[in-house]
């Protein structure tokens, strides 16, 4: 055996075969404590003690020997793929901890980003404006508290939570359900890019997976599980961002979610999350709380300055909520002297970052 070959080597191996899963590892590991004596078991043994086919078995025995593992070794140092494993002291306590952890995680971008105290915060593929000023408004203040935000780049909820806190100068980590290689959403596209070099990027899942239905409910463990607690800002009664709620539960986790309008559909699952004991958040106070001695002391993170607006903008703001209002409406709302005046006075609003236009010429508070 070659010496330079260390344990995570092996796992490395052994992740990247077809047929080896999660479970598959963990069995390994709770039985011999190490990866490498997969070189030392015969088929039979394979088989056996790993719950494996014939036909797997037979392919690991001729293929994990240790020249193929260094070739794959040097393949994947040359590629710069990069990972952190159950075996490195630096693998997050938090994902210990929970009863089915990913044996390895591999990442692009900032990996002390796993040290932070870190929230997730998941929702509504199709938030509606309320859910998309209440998710700024609560991940804009988590991260002014120094706390990093954990979701699944997916569109909606998860990469306005990613936005936010990009643009306010915190810490923000995407967990993936496929490889780090691929792009999903492909809309996202720039998302991802921002990420990677501002924040971190993790998947269990090797480079060139696909991104399969069956991959998201199983990275939503790593969500919750990389997280003090997890905030579900929209969802409708049967969304996919409940099952990130349930992993939380399952994990010993704090649940959180943000009231909404009686009348919404997304407001569904937040509503009966707090009816299940979910504690019901109108700030980021509201989660601080619950983690008094567990979030960094000793380090004070001011509130981003508000942007100076004049006595006109002020008027405007004052009659705009996180409701749509027509530009209509708002015309005759105001003591603006003319219509272009008006349209003058939002387009600031809207560049200091204070409001946002939506198709059909409505305007809502962020």
């Amino acid at each position: 055996m070659k010496e330079n070959l260390l344990e995570r080597d092996w796992l490395y191996s052994l992740r990247i075969r077809k047929g080896v899963g999660r479970r598959t590892l963990q069995r390994l590991f709770d039985m011999y404590g190490c990866f490498s004596v997969i070189g030392q078991l015969d088929r039979e043994e394979l088989c056996r003690e790993l719950q494996l086919s014939p036909a797997i078995g037979a392919a690991l025995r001729s293929q994990l020997v240790p020249e193929q593992i260094e070739r794959e070794k040097q393949r994947r140092l040359v590629a710069g793929q990069r990972f952190i494993c159950i075996l490195d002291p630096e693998f997050p306590e938090s994902l210990r901890e929970i009863p089915d952890p990913p044996m390895l995680l591999f990442y692009e971008g900032e990996l002390s980003l796993l040290q932070k105290p870190l929230v997730a915060v998941v929702g509504a593929r199709k938030p509606t404006s309320y859910g998309r000023s209440a998710c700024q408004f609560l991940t804009e203040q988590l991260s002014n508290l120094g706390v990093g935000i954990v979701s699944g780049l997916a569109l909606g909820i998860d990469a306005i939570a990613h936005q936010t806190a990009i643009r306010t100068g915190g810490a923000t980590i995407a967990v993936l359900g496929c490889g780090l290689d691929i792009v999903y959403p492909r809309s996202n596209a720039g998302l991802f890019a921002q990420i990677k070099e501002k924040g971190l990027i993790v998947s269990e899942h090797p480079y060139g997976t696909s991104p399969l239905p069956g991959l998201f409910p199983e990275r939503n463990r790593i969500i919750s599980g990389l997280s003090l607690g997890t905030l579900v800002v929209e969802a409708a009664e049967k969304s996919g961002s409940l099952i990130t709620a349930d992993c939380a539960l399952e994990q010993g986790r704090d649940v959180f979610a943000v009231p909404g309008p009686i009348f919404s559909e997304m407001s569904v699952g937040p509503h009966n999350l707090i009816k299940q004991g979910a504690k019901l958040v109108t700030n980021a106070a509201d989660l601080a709380e619950e983690w008094i001695g567990r979030l960094a002391t000793g380090v004070h993170i001011p509130l981003r300055e508000k942007p100076k607006v004049n006595d006109e903008e002020q008027e405007i703001l004052s009659l705009l909520s996180h409701e749509p209002l027509h530009f209509n409406q708002l015309s005759g709302l105001v003591k603006t002297e003319s219509t272009r005046m008006l349209n003058k006075h939002l387009l600031m609003l809207e560049t200091k970052g204070l409001i946002r236009s939506l198709p059909g010429g409505f305007y809502v508070k962020n």
